[in-house]
Parts: C-alpha cells; sequence; structure tokens
C-alpha cells in the first residue's frame, strides 16, 4: 500500500502542474488587450494592438475613445477619440526600469530607457529574486511635445517618479482575464510602492517573456472622501477611492502558428521574440468606450470546410474557440467587437473577429446565426435595452453589408443587463457581461 500511495503522489506531482498551467500570452503581431477604467458615467476601455515584433523592438498601437469633463465650463463632458503608436526598443523591454505609462498625443512614439504597457523582464527578475526593485512612472504631462535629450527642459524624464517597488508575498496573484473568450485566471506578481506619497501597487503577468500589467492601482484611497462632507459640500463621490485604477480584462492572441517561434513570420510582421521579455502590457492613461453596453468579440478562422473543428489545443487562439464553440455547443460569448463610447458604432479594432465570423459561415454555408447585445448595468434597464439591440443590428448589417452573409442567415437581438455572467459590481464582471452572444440554428 506504501508503494502504490508513493507511485501515485509522484504521479500527482508530476501531471498535475502540466494539466494546471496557465496559459501563455505570447508576444506576437495580433496580440490585443483590453484595459478597463472606471469613471462616472461609465467604464471605458483602452485597446492596445501589437502591430509588429521584430529585433528592434515592439510597435504598438493604442486607441481611446472617452469622456472628458472641461472643468472650466459647464458643457457636459465631450467624447474624445485618439490614435497613437508607441514603439519600444528591445533593450528596454529587457532591462529599462522606466515605466512610461502615460498614453498622450504629446508624447513621441518612441521614448528611450522606458517600456510601454508593461514592465521589463529585468524588473520582474529582480522582484521575484530580490523582492525589490526601482521602478519609475510617470506623471501626466501639461507641456506641449516634451523633448527626449534629458539636456533640453521640458523633456519627457522631468514627469518621472522613481521608487522601490517591494514585492508582496511569495506566491503569484491569481488575477481574471478573459483569454481568447474564455475566463481564466494567469498569475500575476504583485509589487508595491510609495511615489511622492501616493501609494501604488501594479500586477505584473508572471512570465519573462511578457511580463504585461495587468492592474495598476496609483494614489490608492488618495481620492477617498467621507460620505457625510461629501453630501454637505455638494461634493459627489469618485467611482474609486483610488486616483487611478486600470485592469486588463480581455486579451485576445491572433498570433498565427508560424510566428511563434523566432525568426519565423515575414519581414516587418515580426515573430513573437522568445527571451527578450519584450513587455506589452496595461497599465495606461486613456481607454476606449465601452460605455454601459455590449462591447464584445473575438476570433474565429480554423477547421475544415463544413466539417466539425476538431477540440482546439491548449495554444489555440481565439479563432478556434470560436469555430469550434459553434459547432459543438452552438454557443458563445465573444468579446472583441468594439463599440464607441455608449455608441452602437463599431471600432475599427473590430473587423478580425467580424471578417472571421464571416469566414466561419461561408465554410459552414448550413448555418445560421442569432446575434445578441448584453451590456453591463450602467444607465437605465432602457437604456441598456436599446443599446443592446442597437449594436446587436450594427453587427449583423456589418456582416452582412460588408462581407456578403445573405441577411436571411442572421437575427439580431438584444437583452440588455438582464442575462449577466458576472457580478456588475466590478471591472472584469462589467466586462464580461458587456458581450456579443452568437447562437448558432
Amino acid at each position: 500500500m506504501t508503494n502504490y500511495k508513493t507511485a501515485f503522489a509522484t504521479l500527482v506531482l508530476t501531471v498535475a502542474p502540466a494539466l494546471h498551467a496557465a496559459p501563455t500570452v505570447p508576444l506576437c503581431p495580433g496580440l490585443t488587450l483590453v484595459t478597463a477604467v472606471n469613471q462616472s458615467g461609465g467604464d471605458y476601455e483602452s485597446i492596445k494592438t501589437i502591430e509588429t515584433v521584430n529585433d528592434d523592438g515592439v510597435r504598438l498601437k493604442y486607441s481611446v475613445e472617452r469622456l472628458v469633463d472641461d472643468f472650466l465650463s459647464n458643457d457636459p463632458p465631450k467624447l474624445t477619440k485618439f490614435t497613437l503608436y508607441r514603439t519600444v526598443r528591445r533593450v528596454d523591454l529587457v532591462s529599462a526600469t522606466l515605466y512610461e505609462q502615460q498614453f498622450s498625443t504629446e508624447l513621441p512614439e518612441l521614448i528611450p530607457e522606458t517600456t510601454a504597457i508593461g514592465t521589463s523582464s529585468a524588473v520582474l527578475e529582480a522582484l521575484k529574486t530580490a523582492g525589490e526593485s526601482k521602478l519609475g512612472i510617470f506623471i501626466a504631462y501639461s507641456q506641449k511635445q516634451p523633448s527626449i535629450d534629458r539636456n533640453v527642459h521640458p523633456n519627457v524624464f522631468d514627469n518621472q517618479m522613481v521608487a522601490t517597488v517591494t514585492r508582496v508575498g511569495t506566491v503569484p496573484v491569481m488575477i481574471p482575464v478573459i483569454l481568447n473568450d474564455e475566463p481564466i485566471m494567469l498569475p500575476a506578481i504583485q509589487a508595491q510602492g510609495d511615489f511622492f506619497g501616493d501609494k501604488t501597487e501594479f500586477f505584473f503577468l508572471d512570465d519573462p517573456e511578457n511580463p504585461i500589467t495587468l492592474k495598476f492601482r496609483f494614489g490608492i484611497d488618495g481620492n477617498k472622501i467621507d460620505p457625510t462632507i461629501a453630501k454637505l459640500r455638494g461634493i459627489e463621490t469618485p467611482p474609486s477611492a483610488d486616483k487611478d485604477v486600470l485592469q486588463v480584462v480581455k486579451i485576445t492572441a491572433r498570433c498565427a502558428q508560424g510566428n511563434l517561434q523566432s525568426g519565423d513570420g515575414p519581414p516587418n510582421s515580426g515573430p513573437a521574440v522568445p527571451g527578450s521579455g519584450l513587455g506589452a502590457g496595461a497599465a495606461s492613461a486613456g481607454g476606449a468606450g465601452s460605455g454601459a453596453g455590449a462591447g464584445s468579440g473575438s476570433n474565429s478562422a480554423a477547421g475544415a470546410g463544413g466539417a466539425v473543428p476538431t477540440e482546439p489545443g491548449a495554444g489555440a487562439g481565439a479563432a478556434d474557440n470560436l469555430e469550434h464553440a459553434l459547432a459543438k455547443s452552438g454557443h458563445v460569448d465573444i468579446y472583441s467587437i468594439y463599440f464607441s463610447f455608449n455608441s452602437d458604432e463599431i471600432r475599427d479594432e473590430s473587423e478580425p473577429t467580424l471578417r472571421e465570423i464571416a469566414d466561419i459561415l461561408r465554410r459552414h454555408p448550413d448555418w445560421k446565426l442569432a446575434v445578441n447585445g448584453h451590456t453591463d448595468n450602467i444607465g437605465s434597464d432602457q437604456y441598456n435595452l436599446d443599446l443592446s439591440r442597437r449594436r446587436a443590428v450594427a453587427v449583423v448589417n456589418t456582416l452582412s453589408q460588408r462581407y456578403g452573409i445573405a441577411a436571411a442567415r442572421l437575427v439580431a437581438s438584444g437583452f440588455g443587463e438582464s442575462q449577466p455572467k458576472d457580478t456588475n459590481d466590478t471591472l472584469e464582471g462589467r466586462a464580461k457581461n458587456r458581450r456579443v452572444e452568437l447562437v448558432r440554428s
């Protein structure tokens, strides 16, 4: 009996890590990260898409749509939209200790000595081995076009804040994320530091190949107001007690299989770069409008024509997962069809997902789809119901008019906030509730 127990224990210890290993988030062209930010009018989401990965580094596209208040005016908040690009050198993604988490059209595309939306491999390694690391972040910019020359003022580095950040705990913290349309938990190294009086914490993905920032809290409790005092002063309590809270809620990996190994892929498209620690994470100042609505989507593209796709492997992308789910269960929630803030206007970043859905429908000409919109609970019931219907119609119209899918194969419906998948009390919960649901018939 003792030998049996020993053998069984050895088998468990050997097999369990493989069964429960966290999915990897490969750094490659097509990797998309969505960061949620809370504000009083609803959540908004920034979208970061890795465009190229090569020996020089990474180039990413950053897209944001958010409501901005003009404190000098009584006008209602205005919707602000902008798209910019950030290039991060390979050497900085490996060893930089400055983390330029701010995104602004005033900033240059390339800022030497900094990472963009994640930390470097060196910082992650120091936190794991020494338990602490130097790390610099940046305050917002008020000046126009700051220089990257340290000898010229104003320059980008005038706004840096450097502190020692210390690891919290000895085991990774699990952070909820929707990866390729599947809710999962990703392991993160938690670190805290004090930046000129603002207590701040970070949750870096525990992966030296791609230590993205999964969560970022700046100025913890810095906006905390006693409710009684706030009421007497007529001050609306801020949506968060922290000055800035950002969290990656959705990750979509459209990486072609050939791009997962160094040296593959066409010139300038760039492969993933193993061992480089190219951090493409998320603690950014800005977001893209999901608002009180059904922002969602996925990818697709796999399977043989007409045949039921095989079970996706552990490294399958959202494309494989989408087609397999529709074939097997006839239902899938997708999270990468993005809409403008509180609008049914579909954003450009949705094109890969819409194209993949159309490709699946062409491969399965007998399939029909119900397209259902769902929202979180920010806003009135009637408003959310109407918004979810309009967004579903927008998806159907795009598939029909742009991609040539017969309108008779598609039907649009909206359910507003009536069918939540998770709590509406958290950023990640609301992000899971904002979705487009596909049902095959």
